[in-house]
């Protein structure tokens, strides 16, 4: 049955993050968690992330309407913030965390499906971008949750879908490259993971593919309502975990 649960979760969240460029640790833990230790769960959410990533971007079209300065001011703050929030970890309950991160979620989710016109927010810079990459990294750092907020950001910011997954996927590649490369310094990732890595490389790389591909046949309505249902969905999961531990 672990094994069972292991395999599905990887190919469900390979496929979510080939289509909307993040959320894959919300959706494999999610599964993950009840046959898992997080010990061995965390270096395994972060390794599957970057390879669904490198997959789908080696598959992708693309866009050269799409350039680096979309999401170098969120990429660069969110490398800074992520040994802040690791830091930060050890001062941070991570129950008051989770709850609070959970709450905003569950509460925000079903009040952008009202699509809000604020209009400072829409027309903010590469400052503000950069304070919500920081936010991200810190998040990051606390808890693996590093694209809930930019996510966040970009949906009140009201970008087209395509500028939404092309930040958000650089973004969440970046800091999930930083992390495994943190784990491997530490010793986290070493010989017990390589059997799930096996499978993982086979079970996520097609599932990204056709995510990536699925993405240009949907529209920017439903691409929306995705997202919502994501972070709707990871702050249940969030708010569930601390009921039920």
């Amino acid at each position: 049955m672990t094994w069972l649960l292991f395999i599905i979760g990887a190919i469900i969240a390979g496929f979510i993050q080939g289509l909307t460029g993040f959320a894959f640790a919300l959706i494999a833990m999610s599964f993950w968690v009840w046959g898992l230790s997080p010990q061995l769960a965390a270096p395994l959410v972060v390794f599957a992330s970057v390879w669904s990533h490198l997959i789908s971007l080696s598959h992708e079209q693309k866009h050269p309407h799409l350039h680096k300065a979309l999401y170098l001011p969120y990429l660069i703050a969110g490398l800074l913030g992520v040994p802040l929030g690791i830091w930060l970890l050890h001062m941070v309950e991570a129950e008051t965390f989770r709850i609070l991160l959970g709450a905003f979620l569950v509460i925000w989710s079903p009040l952008m499906l009202f699509n809000p016109q604020i209009r400072p927010l829409q027309h903010a810079g590469k400052t503000a971008d950069a304070s919500i990459g920081l936010i991200g990294g810190i998040l990051g750092g606390l808890g693996g949750f590093c694209g809930s907020v930019p996510s966040a950001w970009l949906m009140l910011k009201q970008l087209p879908k395509e500028q939404q997954r092309y930040i958000l996927r650089h973004f969440n590649f970046a800091i999930q490259v930083f992390t495994l490369a943190a784990y491997l310094l530490q010793g986290s990732l070493n010989q017990t993971h390589l059997p799930y890595i096996g499978v993982l490389m086979i079970a996520v790389s097609i599932p990204a593919i056709v995510g990536a591909r699925l993405f240009h046949r949907i529209s920017e309505q439903r691409f929306k309502y995705i997202v919502l249902g994501l972070l709707f969905s990871s702050g249940c999961f969030l708010l569930f975990k601390e009921v039920i531990s």
